[in-house]
C-alpha cells in the first residue's frame, strides 16, 4: 500500500513538471508570434512614413524639378 502511494506521488510530480514545461513552451511560442507581429507592423508604419515623405517631396517640386527627377527613371527618345 505504501509503495502504491509513493508511485502515485511520483506520477503526480512528473505530470506537474510536464504540464509546467508544456505551458512555458506554448507561452514562449505565443510571445514570439506577438513579437513578429509587432515587427511587421513597425515595418509597415516605417514604409508608410517613407511613402508619405516621398509624396510630400514630389508635391513641393515645380515642373522643372519634377521633370529632372523623372528623367532619371524614364528613357529618352534616343534610347539612352
Amino acid at each position: 500500500m505504501f509503495m502504491m502511494a509513493r508511485i502515485k506521488m511520483y506520477l503526480w510530480m512528473i505530470g506537474a513538471a510536464l504540464l509546467a514545461v508544456v505551458t512555458v513552451y506554448f507561452r514562449g511560442k505565443a510571445d514570439g508570434r506577438n513579437d513578429l507581429e509587432y515587427e511587421i507592423k513597425d515595418k509597415r508604419i516605417d514604409d508608410m512614413l517613407t511613402a508619405k515623405e516621398v509624396e510630400d517631396e514630389i508635391e513641393i517640386l515645380d515642373d522643372v524639378g519634377l521633370a529632372d527627377r523623372a528623367s532619371k527613371w524614364v528613357r529618352n527618345s534616343d534610347g539612352r
